[in-house]
């Protein structure tokens, strides 16, 4: 063939006609010769799969697991998207588990996530025909578990694959299938706008931000893809080399600057919530069916239920019958969320969360059932971990030793100062609370101010802020036991018994600091500390906590003032006008109150108490508004 046959046999369209192609070139099937037929099938099936794995990647970042489909109840979780306002999915995108206020640059990685789960759907029906996108639609829908977005992404590929929305202009055809995708975006935010109106100005911007740039990336790969589709005359193998890329971007972004620790470790931090802070729950009706169901399974003959009932009321709670349903069940969370603990700590050892992870592996083996609430008549079932276990001793000093410092190190540091204590090393106790109390000082002298540059925007908030920890609490509590060890330890009757109990090695019988405040039995087992050690140096501390134990005021006010005038000279006299000011307080004799904190103020000066009076005072007092005629 001559040079001029060879040009006479290019269409205006620039496709050689000597390449089998008798007609315009549109898409990849408008070249009908067997290679490009086989090249655009193999092509088509790695799109296929590599965008199947970006459906993974899309599921996993929101739970953690990787294989939707491999999910128990997965069908029940696909059929909840589909209920009306029921989709929350792309609003959950940047709420949760990673929330974007903590960590920024996860909107970076939704935002080039969402592009390509958009774009790519779109391309394939323009450069392959409607029927070739339908695999990508149903990975969106099935395996990335996004129904909602596979609807929105429908229609947005008919308008911009099928006659007669389909423009020659090929751009123009993906703009158009956008505007509904845009409609889609647009609803995500103000989904979420309700859940985090809580926020100020500029951080709702940072919610609104992913939408926008998956917007503009969708739109730039969209016409990257379709302007090299057209300099090559829609061969095949233009999307594949820009679908990995754009699989790549979010995947490389959350690896660099968000990272698999961060994820599994939100999502530790979620169950460990629900698990043990929930809202107080009302075991009622489970315990009557409990009760029943025990007293059927009662030889004959059985006594009357009632008997039956109280008697297994009794037992759980203190917790004898280990094979009750309640203590089953509450092993079960505990020994879930420690195996998660050891399992993120063995994976991520250097997380930036590795503190944290510990803290709650330290307050999971510290976790006990509230079984004063439990015998209340509406069975409330709750949990507390202020009361440590020996258990849990290893993991505090390993928060300690890996996290000096930190928010999380200052409860180690007062929960091992507990166990010490108890285990009658009460100077290293008191040595561990000097540190402890020394610390929060000088934290509070230090510059507040943080790094309000442009590159401190997109930084992740400390790992330490998010776990909420009330550090004038523990202040105040380590100031509390330090008094308590310092005014009442070597007691020259009985050492340090009336504090620890017996020693190791000998017959246990429990001391002050062994007792739960929490438990059933507290008020018996401070009944027999008095009675067992008499005039102790401590004596004057319990009768001020049996006090406290009483929920009539009237009567409280008296127990407290029997401890002030009993022990004029014992170092729960302060604690005891404060209790007692502000038990005024709550009768309503504010003006008692407000005397009672100034005689601490002037004879304690040095007391801790001082110092919560001092608060109080500087409380603006009540006015009393004098209504004349």
């Amino acid at each position: 063939m001559t040079t001029a046959d060879a040009t006479n046999s290019i269409r205006d369209d620039g496709v050689n006609r000597d390449e089998g192609v008798d007609h315009d070139v549109v898409d990849v099937w408008s070249r009908s010769t067997s290679k490009y037929r086989v090249r655009a099938i193999v092509l088509l099936l790695i799109n296929t799969v590599l965008f199947a794995g970006l459906g993974c990647f899309a599921y996993w970042i929101r739970t953690g697991v990787m294989f939707s489909f491999l999910q128990p109840g997965y069908w029940s979780q696909l059929g909840q998207t589909f209920l009306p306002r029921g989709d929350a999915t792309l609003a959950n995108f940047v709420l949760f588990p990673l929330r974007l206020d903590l960590i920024p640059m996860h909107g970076v990685v939704v935002g080039l996530l969402l592009a390509a789960l958009v774009s790519i759907p779109i391309l394939v029906s323009i450069l392959y025909r409607f029927v070739s996108c339908i695999p990508f639609l149903l990975i969106v829908a099935f395996v990335a578990v996004m129904p909602w977005l596979a609807i929105t992404l429908t229609g947005a590929c008919v308008l911009s694959s099928i006659k007669p929305f389909r423009f020659r202009f090929r751009y123009a055809s993906a703009l158009l299938g956008m505007v509904l995708v845009m409609f889609y975006f647009y609803g995500a935010s103000r989904q979420s706008a309700q859940q985090v109106a809580e926020y100020v100005p500029s951080e709702r911007i940072k919610f609104i931000a992913p939408w926008l740039l998956a917007t503009v990336a969708s739109c730039l790969l969209m016409g990257g893809v379709l302007f090299l589709a057209r300099v090559v005359n829609y061969r095949p193998g233009v999307i594949a080399p820009l679908l990995v890329v754009s699989f790549a971007l979010p995947v490389v972004f959350f690896e660099k600057y968000v990272g698999r620790d961060e994820l599994y470790y939100q999502l530790l931090a979620r169950h460990f919530q629900e698990e043990f802070y929930v809202p107080e729950y009302n075991f009622s009706e489970q315990f009557e069916r409990m009760a029943y169901r025990y007293w059927q399974s009662q030889p004959e003959p059985k006594q009357p239920f009632a008997v039956v009932r109280e008697v297994l009321e009794f037992r759980l709670a203190l917790e004898l019958d280990v094979k009750s349903e309640v203590r089953t069940e509450f092993a079960k969370q505990r020994d879930a969320i420690n195996r998660e603990c050891k399992h993120f700590l063995k994976h991520f050892p250097d997380s930036r969360y590795a503190a944290n992870v510990l803290y709650f592996q330290g307050q999971t083996l510290d976790m006990r059932v509230d079984l004063k609430a439990f015998q209340s008549r509406e069975k409330i079932l709750r949990y507390y971990a202020d009361f440590p276990s020996d258990a849990s001793e290893v993991v505090w000093k390993k928060l300690l030793a890996n996290a000096g410092g930190s928010r999380a190190a200052k409860v180690a540091m007062y929960k091992i100062a507990q166990i010490e204590s108890r285990n009658h090393y009460i100077t290293e106790a008191i040595e561990i609370l000097d540190k402890l109390i020394d610390e929060i000082e000088a934290d509070k002298t230090r510059d507040p101010t943080g790094d309000v540059s442009a590159v401190a925007v997109l930084k992740s908030a400390p790992a330490d802020d998010q776990l909420k920890i009330d550090v004038d609490a523990i202040d105040s509590r380590a100031r509390e036991l330090r008094d308590l060890l310092k005014n009442n330890a070597r007691d020259p009757r009985y050492s340090d018994r009336p504090l620890c109990g017996s020693e190791r090695g000998k017959p246990f019988r429990g001391g002050l600091l062994t007792s739960d405040p929490d438990h059933v039995l507290y008020k018996h087992n401070l009944a027999m500390l008095l009675e067992a050690y008499p005039r102790a140096l401590v004596e004057d501390n319990i009768k001020l906590i049996l006090a406290m134990q009483e929920g009539d005021l009237e009567a409280r006010m008296r127990l407290l003032d029997e401890v002030i005038e009993e022990y004029p000279e014992g170092d729960a006299v302060p604690q005891a006008y404060y209790r007692l000011a502000m038990t005024w307080v709550e009768l309503g004799d504010v003006q008692k109150g407000r005397e009672l904190c100034e005689r601490i103020l002037s004879e304690f000066p040095e007391s801790m108490w001082a110092n919560s009076a001092r608060e109080y005072l500087r409380q603006p007092a009540p006015i009393d508004v004098e209504v004349t005629s």
